[in-house]
This record gives structure tokens, sequence and C-alpha cells, in this order.
């Protein structure tokens, strides 16, 4: 069980690019993922929010990346969906250069989760951020939702065949099947999060 109250979080702030933002004084964990794969409902979820981060029913709505304070060195960022197609090519561009950017750059970066549809999971954007953090020090997190859409043999044909995949990315990916209807699922993410807490707080 963990001891931080996610319930107390916060939204901070919004940003559109990240090339200009100020170094924080703690830890920062990055939610990504496709437009419209959950990123929003799952922060919703583990802070017991409904209302913390805006839930789009339009794929490619949310163009800015949220800041939420979870305690004075603990921020959650919740950055816009990317693949989505309906956006312009230029403004796609800018969101890419712009999560790549902080991933490759930001020193308090120390954990990210990636939320993806096990429906059709590690699509090829997702496959280019794990690419893009396979030499990084600090731990990953696959949610893979809408578990409850698929029956329980197919959720454990799809877990094998990600877990494999993964392997040639890095082996110490965590992975988890995530259904807003389990609390077990939500109090999952919470404790990962919680871990990370405590291994950046031993730094």
């Amino acid at each position: 069980m963990n001891s931080i109250k996610f319930n107390k979080t916060f939204f901070v702030k919004s940003i559109v690019n990240s090339v200009k933002l100020k170094e924080f004084f703690g830890m920062e964990v990055a939610f990504l993922g496709y437009s419209n794969s959950g990123k929003s409902s799952i922060l919703n979820c583990i802070t017991n929010n409904k209302k913390l981060a805006r839930v789009s029913k339009l794929p490619g709505r949310t163009r800015t990346i949220n800041f939420f304070s979870v305690l004075s060195d603990f921020r959650l960022l919740d950055f816009p969906g990317y693949g989505y197609s309906k956006i312009d090519h230029l403004t796609n561009t800018v969101l890419h250069k712009s999560l790549l950017f902080y991933l490759k750059n930001r020193k308090c970066l120390y954990g990210v989760v990636i939320i993806s549809d096990i429906r059709v999971a590690l699509k090829p954007l997702d496959s280019m951020i794990l690419k893009a953090l396979k030499y990084k020090l600090f731990p990953i997190l696959l949610v893979l939702t809408k578990s409850d859409k698929v029956s329980r043999q197919k959720l454990a044909i799809k877990l094998l065949y990600i877990n494999n995949i993964l392997l040639k990315f890095n082996p110490n990916i965590v992975v988890c099947s995530f259904s807003k209807f389990k609390k077990s699922d939500i109090f999952f993410i919470q404790n990962q999060l919680y871990k990370w807490y405590k291994l950046y707080r031993c730094i």
C-alpha cells in the first residue's frame, strides 16, 4: 500500500512547447500515448478526480502539455496524444519534436507511462517512443487499456506477445492491463508511481 495521497493532485499549468520549459527541482513522470488512448481517463482514475484531466471526445483536441502536482517535488505530465492524422502536418511535427526533445533532454524526468489500447497495442509511434527511451535508466510502464473489451484468453495471448516484443527495447519495462472498472488495476499504477518516487527520494 502506498502512502501518497493521489486524490490531492491538482492542475498546475499548460504549455505548448517543451523546448523553453524551465527545469523543475523535483521528479516528473510523463504520460504518453496515441490520441484517444485513454491517458486523461487514467490520470483521473489514479487521482480519483473525474475533472482533473479534461477528457475530450474528439481525438487530437488536446494540444498542450498539462502539468499536475502530486507532491511539491512530484509532478505528472499529460502530453498531447500523438498520431492523429487529421491534425495538419506542421502541428503534428511540432508536437512530435516537442515530445522527443523533452524525453531526450529533461533532467527531472524519472519515469514514463505509455498508454496503449490492447487491441492495437504497440503501433509505430509507440515503438518510436520506446526506441528513443532505449538507453534511459528510468523506469517505464506500459499500460494496456480496454482490457475489458477482450476475452481472458486473448488478453493472455496479447500480453505474452507484447512482452516478447518489448525485450528488444528494454527487458525491464513493466506491462499491465487496465480496466477502469477494476480497482486493482488503478492500485497497481499508483503503487508503481509510488515505487518510482521512493527511488527518486533515495538518489
